[in-house]
């Protein structure tokens, strides 16, 4: 007997592929600057649904602006 998915896996597939589908469309349109836009919107929707991570990502952006501040003359 087959098993059916439930309705989080289901839910959990449809946002996979809609978050392929925007990448691959943004990409198509603007490059990579379209997939940094495209993870940016992730990252917000994420954040949105759990605002305890808004520190978490802040964190990650600092210690990645700080490895690379000054290196492409920003």
């Amino acid at each position: 007997m087959q098993q059916v998915p439930s309705i989080s896996e289901v839910r959990r597939a449809r946002r996979s592929a809609h978050w392929e589908e925007r990448q691959a469309r943004q990409v198509a349109e603007r490059g990579e600057a379209g997939l940094a836009d495209a993870w940016w919107d992730r990252a917000r929707a994420i954040c949105k649904a759990d605002p305890e991570l808004w520190n978490d990502l802040a964190r990650t952006l600092e210690n990645w602006t700080g490895r690379h501040d000054g290196s492409h003359g920003a």
